[in-house]
């Protein structure tokens, strides 16, 4: 019965039992076989068997009957015909009333309802299919050719501004000839991390801005009060001397003039939140150099008393406006050294750096000289950096009290506590260094641009040994180029013809990397280094041209990115909101804690054990309680000591144990 009702179909009843040809016989059998097993015992499984070959017998003289009458005459079912057929049909319905009813049902599990709507075969629908698309594509074209139309009219076209209609009658490339660039198409939106905080419209012309980093506001009033102090104030000076001291929000904090008598022409902020400095040159080569202290703003005692006396007249909430307090002093002036000929070398770049509880100003000449100035002004060293050769400083890079140099194809470290220069010297580096930055959490990692705008990513060991760590593809990115480290990311703003914000992803560095079989030592075989990522920019933005831009990072918020609009009349605040996941560390002795918890209990339950019964036992505690010293009874007082005077004389005559 397992094998189902067709195969078993193909069995023949057994002998012994007669034939069954109506349902009414099988129910009999049944019902007869079932009072037998009642008596006799026997299996189921046997009765069900038997019943089930019936059945199929009897379906199929069932349907051998039915397909021979069908073959023999054919009746309508309204009745009509011939004589036979309605004569047959009176003697079933008279046989039927005669006969007792008995109900058989047959189970079919993959019973189908037949579909009642109109049917076809498949290529006549697909071909449906198809003529409904170009229907559809016929009626979209009469729609964009009433547009064309409408366009070049002259009518007015409502359409949302007029970079929409100029985009419709700009000639483009044919877009499906255009092969799109895996290096430079970005894997996400520029919208999804960047945001606008303020566009800040100015009527006179800067020249330079910095984010000057503050200390975190610690104080011990009310949360609300802690968050309204900055942790930074952006520093933008114009050509005449005039320095603005902006809020991250865009709010003014204070204007004040440098001082300076020729154009400034360099800026300088530390990186460190240590001391409040700026710094600023000009183009004679004095350096002027101020002290910023800012403090929350609070009432003094007479503008409190006079709030609380005027109870009639409308007060305005002191939270209203700024809550800092900015002031600002000179703190030192100082000038570069004569070059020889009478006149102070022309600075080409301005650094500020800390190193342990010194301050160190760092400038840069033509003449390919690093001049390096103490806090109180005076010259403590100076560094050529050309060797005969020429050339002037280029860049100054410091971060995390560490600096680097680039002049022409030369570049290294400065050493401030020894004042020597280290050129780094990379064989793997192919092209000239035309931009340098060093990484925002190591600084032994540098990131350099060539020629070609091509980032390469260095790893220097001893500010000597260079190893290249990750090189992107050649056009992922196009010089000029210039570069920001922000956390597990580099943020390059392009400045070409077609100014790009992007974020190039620095995942791959810091991998781990096979060992290439070979010697070690200086003759080791260099190891290659990792593939760049499958979709090296993150996100671009097209933007405007800038002529200066700086990137503040953030631990526990977004940094802020600041650009200084290429007329220098606008600055535009921007906050970055790109975090790395870092996966929580892991305790390699987790599995050790609790028995060595445990073991320790009871060596010290064991040995506070040990100490009382030592104790109450003998007046000597042998290296424990009192460190081996003599027990003089429990008491500690001088006339415990007398009374026990006798005892311990006793205890010295004996022999030791």
């Amino acid at each position: 019965s397992s094998r189902g009702p067709r195969r078993c179909c193909r069995l023949a009843p057994p002998a012994a039992l007669p034939p069954l040809k109506t349902p009414q016989h099988l129910l009999h059998l049944a019902l007869a076989l079932a009072r037998a097993m009642r008596k006799s015992r026997r299996s189921l499984a046997w009765v069900l068997s038997v019943l089930l070959l019936e059945g199929c017998a009897l379906a199929q003289d069932d349907a051998a009957d039915s397909s021979d009458a069908q073959d023999d005459e054919v009746c309508p079912s309204d009745g009509s015909g011939p004589a036979s057929c309605r004569g047959g049909a009176a003697e079933e319905e008279a046989a039927v009333e005669q006969q007792p009813v008995f109900t058989f049902t047959r189970s079919v599990s993959t019973a189908r309802v037949p579909y009642a709507g109109p049917q076809a075969d498949l290529i006549t629908q697909e071909i449906d299919e198809l003529q409904s698309i170009i229907n559809l594509s016929t009626e979209r074209v009469g729609l964009l050719k009433d547009l064309r139309e409408a366009l070049g009219s002259g009518h007015e076209v409502l359409l949302p501004g007029n970079s929409n209609i100029k985009a419709l009658h700009e000639k483009l490339p044919i877009l499906s000839e255009v092969v799109a660039d895996d290096l430079r198409t970005p894997a996400a939106a520029s919208e999804d991390y960047l945001v606008s905080k303020a566009v800040i419209p100015f009527d006179e012309q800067f020249e330079f801005l910095q984010w000057m980093p503050l200390r975190s506001p610690r104080s011990s009033t009310a949360a609300s009060t802690q968050t309204s102090m900055p942790n930074t104030l952006l520093v933008a000076v114009r050509q005449n001397g005039d320095v603005h001291l902006l809020t991250p929000s865009g709010d003014l904090a204070l204007a004040f003039r440098a001082g300076h008598d020729a154009p400034v022409t360099h800026l300088a902020v530390p990186s460190s939140q240590e001391e409040y400095l700026l710094a600023t040159c000009d183009a004679s080569g004095v350096i002027r150099v101020h002290k910023v202290n800012i403090r929350q703003r609070r009432l003094d005692k007479k503008a409190k008393s006079a709030r609380r006396g005027n109870s009639s007249v409308d007060k305005i909430s002191q939270h209203l406006g700024s809550m800092i307090n900015v002031t600002v002093q000179l703190h030192k002036q100082m000038k570069l050294p004569d070059d020889g000929t009478g006149e102070a070398a022309k600075v080409t770049t301005l650094a500020m750096v800390s190193q342990g509880s010194s301050k160190y100003l760092l400038a840069g000449d033509a003449s390919g000289k690093i001049t390096v100035f103490t806090r109180n002004g005076t010259v403590r060293s100076v560094l050529d950096t050309a060797e005969g050769i020429g050339g002037g400083v280029d860049s100054l890079y410091a971060v995390h009290g560490s600096v680097m140099y680039r002049s022409g194809q030369d570049w290294g470290y400065i050493d401030l506590e020894r004042m020597e220069l280290r050129h780094v010297d990379c064989p793997m580096f192919t092209g000239r260094v035309m931009d340098a930055v060093l990484d925002s959490q190591l600084a032994s990692r540098v990131m350099v641009t060539d020629e070609d705008g091509t980032v390469w990513v260095f790893s220097v060991k001893n500010k000597r040994q260079c190893h290249l760590d990750l090189k992107f593809a050649n056009g992922t990115t196009i010089w000029p180029l210039s570069l920001h480290s922000v956390r597990g990311y580099a943020i390059g703003l392009e400045r070409g013809p077609e100014p790009a914000l992007l974020a190039l992803n620095m995942s791959q560095v810091g991998k781990s990397r096979p060992v290439a079989p070979g010697p070690r030592g200086p003759d080791a075989v260099p190891v290659p280094p990792p593939p760049p990522p499958a979709k090296p920019i993150v996100w671009r933005r097209g933007r405007s041209a800038a002529k200066a831009w700086s990137v503040h990072r953030r631990a526990k918020e977004g940094d802020l990115l600041a650009f200084l609009s290429e007329d220098g009349h606008e600055i535009e605040i921007m906050e970055l909101l790109m975090n790395v996941y870092t996966p929580p560390p892991q305790d390699q002795f987790g599995n050790f804690k609790m028995p060595v918890i445990a073991v320790a209990v009871v060596l010290v339950l064991g040995y506070q054990y040990m100490k009382n019964k030592g104790g109450r036992g003998s007046p000597i505690q042998a290296g424990g309680g009192r460190g081996g010293k003599l027990d003089l009874g429990g008491d500690s007082d001088f006339a415990s000591m007398l009374r026990n005077k006798k005892r311990l004389t006793n205890l010295k005559s004996k022999k030791p144990f």
